[in-house]
């Protein structure tokens, strides 16, 4: 286990999960999702309650990662340090995002699919969790992999899942699609040029949503991909390698 990956579980249907101050249960077939912040703890605990009340505990120890520290310039002022005028569209954006990251869609079973990247040709530009300098200025992590592409090139559903949010022209984001997976497990792509779905449909693994581009605080085309468990930021490049299963 390390810094900012996932686990995928097995055990009882509905069984009680209780993990890093999470409380959920598992699905109908038995499956969960154990996400790690990218800076948690040495260690992580897990106790898993059957419905006859048998219980499991196992106790993870969690690898570190270390994280670069990237230069980006010319990025547009404005989106930088806002000016005032912008910050109640700001602030609107965020809360409709907060909405659609607390999404728990009990139908959605993307989350145990072997995940694809969105892109049919991979090409990294930037790596998920460096702490960036964006002018100059000191920012928050980085908490997606930077995939690069020209404008138009079509970007798919990495799983199955749920739209939870699809906007076209957010300040920071620009064209941005955030797909749920089930058990509390979201993947989101940003600075679309073109978004091809709406929120509330459900979306096949493969299936096209939207098209690379420039949008938002952005200083080229490429496409940001990023992934959320439960208010965590996770690395999405590690869903897409073998995951470590327990049961």
């Amino acid at each position: 286990m390390r810094q900012s990956g996932a686990i995928i579980g097995k055990t009882l249907p509905f069984a009680n999960i209780a993990f890093d101050g999470e409380n959920f249960n598992a699905d109908k077939d038995g499956n969960f999702v154990l996400g790690f912040d990218r800076d948690a703890g040495a260690t992580a605990n897990l106790t898993i309650t059957a419905p006859d009340g048998r219980k499991l505990e196992r106790t993870f120890d969690v690898a570190r990662r270390s994280y670069r520290v990237t230069n980006v310039n010319g990025v547009p002022a404005a989106t930088v340090n806002p000016p005032q005028s912008m910050r109640a569209r700001i602030a609107a954006e965020s809360a409709r995002k907060q909405t659609a990251w607390s999404s728990l869609d009990e139908n959605s079973r993307g989350f145990a699919q072997n995940f694809r990247w969105p892109l049919n040709v991979v090409r990294v530009t930037s790596s998920w969790g460096a702490v960036r300098r964006i002018n100059g200025t000191l920012t928050r992590p980085h908490y997606g992999v930077d995939l690069g592409a020209r404008t138009g090139t079509p970007v798919y559903a990495p799983a199955s899942g749920k739209i939870v949010i699809a906007e076209r022209n957010f300040f920071y984001e620009g064209g941005l699609v955030g797909i749920d997976h089930g058990q509390g497990l979201i993947t989101l792509v940003m600075h679309l040029s073109r978004v091809n779905v709406v929120a509330g449909r459900t979306v096949e693994q493969g299936e096209k949503i939207g098209e690379v581009g420039a949008t938002g605080r952005s200083t080229g085309p490429h496409l940001h991909w990023g992934m959320r468990w439960r208010g965590r930021q996770l690395d999405p490049s590690l869903m897409v390698r073998p995951l470590a299963k327990i049961e």
